[in-house]
C-alpha cells in the first residue's frame, strides 16, 4: 500500500510556532502605520522605500544569495530580495546573458565510520532573458549543471556513490498586477517551473527526472512590510510539497528581517560609503536534494534524498560591472539520508563552507 506522503510543516512544528509568535510581534511594532494608513492614506507622511541599491536586500530563500536573479522574492526599493540589485546603470535592464558563474559549497563531518558524509558540491548556472510579453518583465531561462562528490557512507544498507549531478533547464517569469480592489496595490508573482535529470548517471531512469518549481505572490501592508505566500514543489521522497511565505520587515535603509518559512534571514547593509553595495546576513535554510543512485550490493537503483538544515552567516557584494561574489559559513545538522523504501540513516552534523561568483 503506498503510504502518503507528508507535508512538510507537520514534521517540523518549530517553523510553526516560529510564524504564529513572530508574526503578531510584528503587527504590533506596525499597527501605528497600519492604522494610519487607514485614516489618512494620501497624507504621504510616511517615508517612501529606498531606491534599488540603496536598502538592506534579501537574496532568494532557497538558494545561494547570486543564484536567481531577478530575485525569487520581487519587489521594489528596500522590499527588493536580491543583494545584487545594484546597478551603476540602471537604464541598461536586463541582459540576454546575465548571471552566470559558478558556486561551491563544502560540508566536512568527523570520520565517525557509518555516520560520516562528506559533500564538496560545484555547480554551474546562469540566464538568458527572452523579452516575450515585455521588457519589464521577460521570460528567463536558467539552465544549471552541478557535480556533487561524496564521502560516505559506504555499507551495504547505506551508501552513496562518489558522485551525483544535476543537469536541470528553468523557466521563470516575475509578472505584476495592480489590485485595484486594494486601492491600486501592486501585488508581484514569482513563478518558475524546472525540469531536470537528477542521477548518478549509472543508470538513469523514470525516476530521475525531477520538477523542483515554486509559485507565490507578494503585496505591501504597509509601507515597511510586505506579505509573500506561496508553495514550493520540493518532489523529493521525504517531502513533495512546502509551504513557503511569511513577513518581510524593514524598518530602515539598513536593517530587513525575512520572517519566511522555511527560510527565514536577517540582513544588514553596512552604512560605509565605499561599501554601499556590501550586505552581510545570517540566515537558515532547509538544505539538501534528491538522486537516483545504483546501489554497490546490486540492489539496484533507488531514489535517495539528502536532508539538512544549515545556519548560514556571510556577506555579498556586487560590482559597479556587475560582477557579483558572495562567502558564508555555518554548520549543517539534522542531516539525513532518505530512501525510496523509507529508511532514514541519520549521519553526524558537519562544518559548511560556501562561495561563488557570477557576472
Amino acid at each position: 500500500m503506498k503510504q502518503k506522503q507528508p507535508i512538510f510543516t507537520k514534521n517540523h512544528p518549530f517553523w510553526v510556532i516560529f510564524m504564529i509568535f513572530s508574526c503578531p510581534c510584528l503587527f504590533m511594532l506596525e499597527m501605528p502605520a497600519i492604522l494610519y494608513a487607514q485614516a489618512a492614506p494620501e497624507a504621504g507622511t510616511w517615508p517612501l522605500p529606498a531606491p534599488p541599491g540603496e536598502s538592506a536586500l534579501i537574496q532568494d530563500p532557497y538558494m545561494p544569495p547570486v543564484q536567481e536573479s531577478p530575485p525569487l522574492f520581487s519587489g521594489n526599493g528596500a522590499f527588493a530580495s536580491n543583494p545584487f540589485q545594484y546597478d551603476s546603470d540602471t537604464s541598461t535592464g536586463p541582459r540576454l546573458f546575465q548571471h552566470w558563474g559558478t558556486d561551491l559549497t563544502w560540508i566536512t563531518t568527523s570520520s565517525d565510520g557509518g555516520k560520516k558524509l562528506g559533500l564538496f558540491r560545484l555547480s554551474f548556472d546562469g540566464e538568458i532573458t527572452i523579452p516575450i510579453f515585455a521588457l519589464e518583465h521577460p521570460l528567463y531561462f536558467k539552465p544549471r549543471f552541478a557535480v556533487n562528490y561524496w564521502n560516505g557512507p559506504q555499507s551495504d544498507i547505506y551508501d552513496m556513490p562518489p558522485q551525483t549531478f544535476d543537469a536541470s533547464l528553468g523557466l521563470a517569469w516575475q509578472p505584476q498586477w495592480k489590485a485595484e480592489c486594494l486601492g491600486g496595490t501592486e501585488i508581484n508573482f514569482d513563478l518558475y517551473f524546472s525540469v531536470g535529470i537528477y542521477s548518478d548517471f549509472r543508470k538513469v531512469s523514470g525516476k530521475s527526472f525531477r520538477f523542483p518549481s515554486y509559485g507565490y505572490f507578494s503585496l505591501k501592508l504597509t509601507p515597511n512590510v510586505q506579505l509573500k505566500l506561496g508553495v514550493y514543489y520540493l518532489d523529493r521522497v521525504r517531502y513533495k510539497i512546502s509551504p513557503a511565505g511569511g513577513l518581510i520587515w524593514t524598518p530602515n535603509n539598513q536593517w530587513e528581517f525575512q520572517f519566511l518559512f522555511p527560510n527565514p534571514q536577517v540582513t544588514y547593509r553596512p552604512e560605509m560609503s565605499s561599501f554601499n553595495n556590501l550586505v552581510l546576513y545570517a540566515r537558515g535554510e532547509y538544505g539538501g536534494g534528491s538522486w537516483t543512485i545504483k546501489h554497490m550490493n546490486g540492489r539496484g537503483v533507488e531514489r535517495v534524498d539528502y536532508n539538512d538544515y544549515r545556519i548560514m552567516f556571510g556577506g555579498s557584494w556586487v560590482t559597479t560591472r556587475r560582477h557579483e561574489g558572495y562567502f558564508e559559513i555555518g554548520l549543517s545538522f539534522a542531516r539525513e539520508l532518505y530512501y525510496s523504501d523509507l529508511r532514514s540513516h541519520s549521519v553526524n552534523a558537519g562544518f559548511i563552507m560556501s562561495g561563488g561568483f557570477h557576472f
